[in-house]
């Protein structure tokens, strides 16, 4: 009967001790919802195949452009809220060697952070908004 009553304060310290840990836990980031894609779009340097999403958040909306390359993929992230460009960065993969199907190396991977002030910059980043309807882009505002 004593070992009983042991196992149920255990368990309910245990369990106690879980939810607490879980209600100081960070939320998770907030999703987003995409509103448009795009493919084949004109871009630089030169593809095989491309796409670019833009999805929403409440509090932000992103626009992910992935181009396809012989040898890897690249994705470019570009992140605004108002129509003002926040952050925006790229993520290159090489495909590994002799695979059959493109498959990534994630050692590979190199990340380059855009200056958002640099006018290059903001307009690469006009120019790829300009591929997505005036209807979705709206609902960025």
């Amino acid at each position: 009967m004593i070992g009983h009553s042991l196992k149920v304060i255990l368990f309910s310290i245990i369990s106690s001790l879980g939810f607490t840990a879980c209600s100081f836990l960070p939320a998770t980031p907030s999703s987003f919802t995409q509103l448009e894609q795009v493919q084949n779009i004109d871009a630089l340097p030169d593809t095989k195949t491309n796409k670019a999403t833009l999805s929403q958040s409440k509090q932000q909306c992103r626009i992910q452009f992935t181009g396809y390359f012989e040898g890897g993929e690249s994705t470019e992230t570009w992140v605004f809220s108002n129509n003002k460009l926040q952050q925006a960065f790229s993520e290159t993969y090489q495909y590994k060697h002799n695979s059959p199907v493109h498959l990534i190396d994630q050692t590979s991977r190199s990340v380059t952070h855009f200056d958002i002030q640099k006018h290059q910059v903001q307009e690469n980043f006009s120019k790829l908004k300009s591929y997505f309807s005036q209807t979705a882009l709206a609902k960025c505002s």
